[in-house]
């Protein structure tokens, strides 16, 4: 059985295998972005009391940081490192993932003259937290594509074509588990405890 560390270990095989990360990276941000746009008109709008202004600035709020941060970490990825920028995303999912906890969290049991105030609160921590989602989202991008551009650098075009099939595939997949939870997701509590 050969070690991670083998060095007859084959090459190919190590970057299938970190291509394939790279490949779930992306579809777990497609997802990401689907769902999130999705609760800010099923959910989010009737939970916390949002007009339509508000859920456009919702929702731009996890769209500009995604160019911000793509564009931020291309220019010191190579400095940084893949990994370090690998960890950041992860750190910004699980912080929005806190952040609509706690959003939820706000409005829970709250006394119906102070729904309006715990609206609020759960309005800005869904706002910063969707920021933070959309640096991750970004983020993932930044470091998805050198790695493979770096791996099969003999075939950039065909891999990273390959790679960026993984974004219409969160959607496909994120969206057939919308409409299978459309029901829950439009007149249940949809989060699970």
């Amino acid at each position: 059985m050969k070690s991670a560390h083998d060095a007859s270990a084959d090459p190919f095989e190590h970057q299938q295998l970190v291509f394939w990360g790279c490949f779930v990276a992306l579809i777990t941000t497609s997802f990401a972005f689907f769902t999130r746009m999705y609760l800010c008109d099923v959910r989010f709008a009737g939970d916390f009391g949002i007009d339509k202004v508000g859920i456009g600035a919702l929702k731009g709020a996890g769209v500009w940081p995604f160019a911000i941060s793509i564009i931020l970490f291309s220019l010191v990825i190579d400095r940084i490192g893949y990994k370090v920028a690998m960890f950041f995303s992860f750190l910004c999912y699980l912080v929005y993932l806190v952040m609509a906890w706690m959003a939820y969290g706000a409005i829970q049991g709250v006394a119906p003259d102070q729904l309006a105030s715990a609206q609020a609160k759960g309005y800005r921590l869904l706002y910063w937290g969707s920021i933070v989602l959309g640096l991750g989202n970004g983020t993932v991008e930044a470091f998805i594509n050198p790695v493979v551009a770096t791996m099969f650098n003999r075939e950039k075009t065909k891999w990273l074509n390959i790679l960026h099939a993984g974004w219409p595939g969160g959607l496909v997949i994120a969206g057939i588990i919308t409409i299978m939870l459309a029901e829950t997701a439009r007149s249940g509590d949809w989060r699970i405890e």
